[in-house]
């Protein structure tokens, strides 16, 4: 009997009728990190959760999924109202690293594939952080400095949104 392929962060689960396999889930301050079937863990990612949204101890969903599109975001942080894209410069097309008129077809249908997302977060009214390999790589004390910056900021459009929300009580007697 063939033994079952055991895919990179996949444990096999026995049926009385079929195997299957379910992605391994890790802890990371309060959410869940799923290893995605289809499309992977990418190094980069797993980096970037570690080195910085780690460090700041914020709490984020990762492979949050848009189902009405089918897509996968890198990162979502609830708290923040928050979508974090962090984009290997090869596969999407930094203009640093790949030249904008010789793209393969692979580039150019993540680059389709990321404006798409990027449309459905504007119009579910949730701002997109893209953040790329190589400022990731060779600059990581600048990206910690904007994604504190976008955390604050973010942290004060939030905070004004719920006093505005608030009912207004009078104290009048």
């Amino acid at each position: 009997m063939k033994q079952p392929i055991k895919k990179r962060g996949t444990s096999i689960i026995k049926n009385k009728s079929k195997k299957r396999t379910v992605p391994k889930t890790k802890s990371v301050i309060g959410t869940v990190r799923p290893h995605h079937q289809k499309y992977g863990t990418s190094k980069l990612e797993e980096d970037f959760a570690r080195e910085f949204l780690d460090k700041l101890e914020v709490k984020y969903v990762y492979q949050f999924e848009a189902k009405d599109i089918g897509r996968f975001f890198d990162f979502y942080l609830p708290s923040h109202n928050l979508i974090i894209e962090v984009d290997g410069g090869y596969y999407h097309s930094d203009p640093r690293v790949v030249d904008e008129n010789q793209l393969n077809p692979m580039q150019k249908h993540n680059k389709r594939v990321d404006e798409h997302k990027n449309k459905w977060a504007l119009v579910h009214g949730i701002p997109i952080m893209r953040i790329w390999e190589k400022d990731i790589r060779e600059n990581p004390k600048m990206v910690m400095e904007e994604l504190k910056k976008r955390l604050y900021i973010e942290d004060k459009k939030i905070t004004i949104a719920e006093k505005k929300n608030k009912r207004h009580i009078n104290k009048i007697k």
